[in-house]
């Protein structure tokens, strides 16, 4: 066996490869899933691998058909049988969810969730609105560059955007709530206690080592166990109103199944006293 390569395969893809008893193994039960680029030596290695776990499974098969009585045999074939029937029954349910099922969510049903259980979305972290930039002290351009940081309005964004090469670094998405730690890792010179100063005063700060300027505004603040503010947490909201949805789409589904097998005869409950 370890003497065939990949080019004997495709000489004689129906040559079989092993035997065990009565059942052979064939090159084209393994063809589909060999993996492409290997080289020769790796190739006939990882045919010698699942080869040996055909065999070893194989063998296991008989022994267990031998050694289990029909009792065990029966339970387990039926278990086998009950798997068999939900993974079809979960595969086709899944399918006609993906074709028929509606999956627009709609920002007034995530607005009207959020307002109906904000309670019971609370933060685990702190967050901020802010924006900085790290500019070298000496720049020509350092005067324009704090007024209009300070000043923000459309004209000034655009400046500054223009410019952003001269920044050592920057972040300008004041509008977008992010992680406090994330924002602070991103200035790792200034030291903790500026930073919660920063944090707890809400104002614009300017900092100043010997090489370079520190521009931070912090526009809001928010913390750990506060209630989450719906922008946040609109994916997490989308996400729960459509699995929702989901629930109610295959309930019905189901339902619509029963009520159809029902009406044309093919099911029906026979009543019992017992």
């Amino acid at each position: 066996m370890l003497a065939l390569g990949c080019q004997y395969f495709k000489v004689a893809p129906e040559s079989s490869l092993a035997r065990i008893q009565d059942d052979y193994f064939y090159f084209d039960d393994i063809k589909d899933v060999l993996p492409k680029n290997l080289s020769y030596e790796d190739s006939v290695i990882y045919v010698k691998n699942q080869i040996l776990k055909w065999a070893k499974n194989h063998i296991l098969y008989d022994k267990a058909l031998i050694n289990l009585d029909k009792e065990e045999q029966s339970k387990l074939l039926e278990l086998v049988q009950s798997y068999k029937n939900d993974l079809l029954s979960h595969t086709y349910q899944e399918k006609m969810v993906k074709a028929l099922m509606d999956t627009l969510i709609t920002e007034d049903e995530i607005k009207k969730y959020h307002d109906l259980n904000k309670s019971n979305f609370k933060l685990n972290q702190d967050l901020i609105k802010a924006r900085y930039l790290k500019i070298k002290g000496d720049n020509y351009n350092i005067k324009d560059v704090v007024k209009r940081f300070r000043r923000f309005n459309k004209d000034d964004i655009e400046f500054l955007d223009s410019i952003s090469l001269q920044f050592s670094s920057y972040y300008f998405k004041d509008s977008v709530w992010i992680n406090k730690n994330i924002f602070f890792n991103k200035l790792p010179q200034i030291n903790l206690n500026i930073k919660n100063r920063i944090l707890k005063n809400s104002l614009f700060y300017r900092v100043e080592d010997s090489l370079e300027l520190y521009l931070i505004k912090i526009n809001k603040s928010i913390f750990r166990n506060d209630l989450a503010p719906i922008e946040f947490i609109r994916p997490t909201l989308k996400q729960v109103l459509l699995n929702k949805k989901k629930l109610e789409f295959i309930s019905k589904f189901e339902k619509d199944l029963i009520d159809d097998a029902i009406q044309k005869k093919e099911f029906e409950f026979y009543e019992t006293n017992k």
